[in-house]
């Protein structure tokens, strides 16, 4: 025999909050109840053969993604609780720890409901579990059910499966018209391809980011020798600016010493080979100024006068060009 879906109130009172309270009461009841949508009277049997079923079904739900609750007077709406652990106490019977909503608080302390009306599967008069969707029971006023509809809409097989199969085509993991049979096979190929792409996206995505870190690096480092090779021609072309500028006055100095020994009668205005000889002379080693002025001056009376000594002794015959610049070193050295 298949399994009923029974909404149904066995009378049981919630007069004040409390973490617990009786989902089936212990013992044979003749109950008016809703059967799959229809008011019907069913003899049911709650022994401790409930527990077992009544533990797994609500351990299913709670590891899913929707949370089983209550609600109030089987209608869509808000929860009056979420159901936690069954036990089951002997003389009591089947025993739900719940947490309450603050809707559920409001309701009770309020005393806008009196009763709990619970919502399970029967199989052959013994309760056989939770239905898979939808409330577990729900907060009510009227414990009698002749004419009370059923709350949960009708979740068989067929249809639970139908809307898996449009659930991962939603997603995108199987094609339109995927065959039944296979659907979730397809699916999991898929969510492992997306997966494997992901990985490879992200790695993808670390590797770019490294790439880019040493283009920039690279960047600023040619950026940087740029500038600095910039910045050493700038100090080249002052260095050679600043060279030019001494030589040029070394040479006006040059000049103004070799014009000052043809004034003095030390080099023939017309002796440009002397004057050369001198110019490079000096500008090799400074000392050859001193040697240049250390030469006779005009001659006085047709003699050579050395520098720096005008007797007798130091007359000679005139001297000119090379053979002059050699005289004076001689007579330089004595």
């Amino acid at each position: 025999m298949s399994a009923e879906h029974i909404t149904a109130a066995f009378g049981n009172g919630i007069d004040s909050l409390t973490e617990s309270i009786v989902y089936l009461p212990e013992g044979v009841h003749e109950i008016h109840a809703t059967v799959n949508g229809k008011p019907q009277k069913r003899t049911v049997t709650v022994d401790q053969r409930v527990l077992a079923s009544f533990a797994e079904d609500l351990a299913s739900r709670l590891a899913r993604n929707v949370r089983p609750f209550a609600g109030f007077d089987h209608a869509a709406g808000a929860a009056s609780f979420l159901p936690k652990e069954f036990r089951y106490e002997h003389g009591t019977g089947l025993v739900l720890d719940v947490e309450w909503t603050s809707a559920g608080k409001a309701a009770i302390e309020g005393k806008d409901y009196s009763y709990f009306s619970p919502n399970f599967l029967l199989v052959n008069g013994i309760p056989a579990g939770l239905a898979k969707h939808g409330e577990i029971g729900s907060l009510v006023n009227e414990p009698a059910f002749e004419a009370m509809e059923k709350i949960a809409a009708s979740h068989n097989k067929q249809t639970e499966q139908h809307m898996i199969i449009e659930h991962l085509t939603e997603l995108g993991l199987i094609p339109e018209g995927q065959d039944p049979s296979t659907a979730m096979e397809v699916a999991k190929a898929a969510l492992a391809t997306l997966r494997e792409e992901s990985v490879a996206a992200a790695h993808a995505e670390t590797i770019q980011a490294q790439l880019d870190v040493a283009v920039a690096e690279k960047d600023a480092a040619v950026a940087e020798k740029d500038a600095a090779v910039e910045k050493v021609d700038d100090l080249t072309k002052q260095i050679d600016e600043l060279t030019a500028t001494v030589e040029k006055v070394e040479d006006e100095k040059i000049d103004v010493i070799i014009t000052e020994a043809v004034n003095a009668g030390r080099i023939p205005p017309q002796d440009d080979a002397t004057k050369t000889f001198w110019k490079k002379s000096i500008k090799a080693d400074k000392s050859a100024a001193g040697i240049l002025a250390a030469l006779p001056a005009k001659p006085i009376n047709g003699e050579v006068i050395l520098a720096g000594k005008a007797s007798a002794e130091n007359k000679q015959t005139t001297l000119t060009g090379i053979a002059r610049v050699e005289a004076a070193f001689k007579n330089n050295q004595q």
